[in-house]
């Protein structure tokens, strides 16, 4: 597969990036609570702050369940979704 460039414009919850040319896309392997539900707004904003307004380079490895791209992420070369997987660990949302 390609990997891909865009600016973040948003983030839906602390898995699910908006991105600027093209669509919704899910982190894969991660599960975060909803906004609305403990630890949900948390989870939210940590990814936030990483992504918001910046590049992300992406590959789409597939779909989650509920049909959004799930792809491979990074920021200045942080992958995203290790870093979202240990923030909930050290938030207490993850065993």
């Amino acid at each position: 597969m390609t990997i891909k460039v865009e600016k973040c414009i948003g983030v839906v919850d602390g898995g699910m990036l908006v991105l600027e040319e093209s669509q919704t896309v899910a982190l894969k392997g991660v599960r975060v609570p909803r906004v609305g539900v403990s630890g949900g707004s948390a989870m939210r904003t940590v990814l936030q702050r990483l992504v918001q307004d910046k590049q992300v380079s992406y590959e789409i490895k597939g779909r989650d369940r509920m049909g959004y791209p799930s792809v491979s992420a990074t920021v200045d070369g942080v992958d995203l979704s290790s870093t979202m997987l240990q923030a909930l660990k050290d938030y207490g949302y993850s065993g």
